[in-house]
């Protein structure tokens, strides 16, 4: 096994709510920061409603992700049985 395949394994294993979920913590934390950083974006309303908006709607985002994404059964048409032909009627 080379590294590419490893890699691949290890990426196939990363559910998509877990992804989501991931990323909107760390672009959560990568907004605090930025305010923690610079003290002065908190009094500007402008980065206020930004930040707000971006941690709001991410959260959202989450929440869309994990019901989209969640395990449902699914009707798979190619895996179900053919249906029999109409009987032929001829009066």
């Amino acid at each position: 096994m080379n590294f590419w395949e490893f890699l691949d394994r290890q990426i196939g294993r990363i559910s998509p709510s877990g992804a989501a979920g991931a990323g909107i913590f760390t672009l959560s934390l990568y907004v605090l920061e930025v305010i923690r950083s610079n003290p002065e974006l908190a009094k500007d309303d402008l980065y206020k409603t930004l930040a707000q908006a971006v941690i709001v709607q991410g959260l959202i985002g989450l929440a869309m992700a994990s019901w989209f994404t969640r395990n449902r059964p699914r009707i798979d048409d190619r895996n179900a049985p053919a249906e029999s032909p109409p009987p032929d009627h001829h009066p």
